[in-house]
């Protein structure tokens, strides 16, 4: 399928590794115009000859640390610049720490609305201008099967995230009549940097081998094993094009059958 995004203008978030690589690279290779963003700009050189080889139309790097409010609307603007607009929006962050509620200190919850929520609301303002100005745009926020189940241990990124989706779903019915769509995807356990982290912490947690603590995460997965970040990246690739329109407001479940709820 001819998903039509030659020369869109992307920008995404935290796409050095991981889920925001994945769907910076099956844009690429369907011919979109990309502005990756992260906190170390020398350290994403690589990525941008992959995306180039993938058949981006334009790959560039602009500076956002998720952590320093003083970047977000800078690198946006950069990043608009540099590709001559925004088209699609990929707010993708980095996750919280695991563990229970009793061993989450204040101070926890405030950095993880800093890093996770509160970058999305003021990168959203920044990008919308963008989209309203073409009348057609496509926002996506990274979120985590957590909001469609709770996940145990994991109360920061439950919450934070179920708070993204109630603003997405807020912000879509506010911009459908201007042809911009807005919408959640919920991974669950795919085959990245982050899920290595939370196999880690459950291994040193409840002291016990990887094997076992990898069953823990895959065992409510009716697919029986990780995702391969590249199936994300093509649902993005769909989300982001004409084929799209007509989804918006939505918390997509990609978890290998996890979530089981309606």
């Amino acid at each position: 399928m001819n998903l039509e995004l030659d020369g869109k203008r992307v920008l995404i978030t935290a796409a050095s590794r991981g889920l925001g690589r994945a769907a910076a690279l099956a844009l690429a290779a369907e011919g979109a115009s990309l502005a990756v963003a992260g906190r170390n700009i020398a350290a994403m050189g690589d990525l941008l000859e992959e995306l180039r080889a993938a058949g981006a139309a334009k790959a560039v790097a602009v500076h956002i640390d998720l952590s320093d409010r003083d970047t977000l609307a800078k690198g946006v603007a950069e990043a608009a610049k540099e590709l001559g607009g925004i088209d699609v929006f990929l707010g993708n962050t980095g996750g919280p720490d695991s563990g229970p509620f009793v061993d989450v200190p204040r101070a926890a919850w405030e950095e993880a609305l800093g890093d996770s929520l509160l970058p999305l609301v003021d990168l959203t303002h920044a990008v919308l201008p963008h989209m309203q100005k073409n009348g057609w745009g496509r926002i996506m926020y990274v979120t985590t099967v957590g909001v469609k189940m709770v996940q145990p241990n994991m109360v920061l990124s439950d919450s934070i995230r179920l708070a993204i989706v109630g603003m997405a779903k807020s912000l879509s019915i506010e911009v459908a009549h201007e042809g911009i769509t807005v919408n959640c995807l919920c991974p669950g356990p795919f085959k990245t940097d982050r899920m290595e982290y939370l196999v880690t912490s459950s291994m040193e947690r409840d002291n016990i081998d990887r094997a076992a603590a990898e069953a823990l995460w895959l065992d409510e997965v009716p697919a029986g094993q990780f995702g391969d970040p590249a199936d994300f990246g093509a649902m993005v690739a769909l989300l982001s094009s004409k084929r799209g329109s007509f989804i918006t407001g939505q918390a997509i479940a990609l978890d290998g059958g996890k979530s089981r709820a309606y």
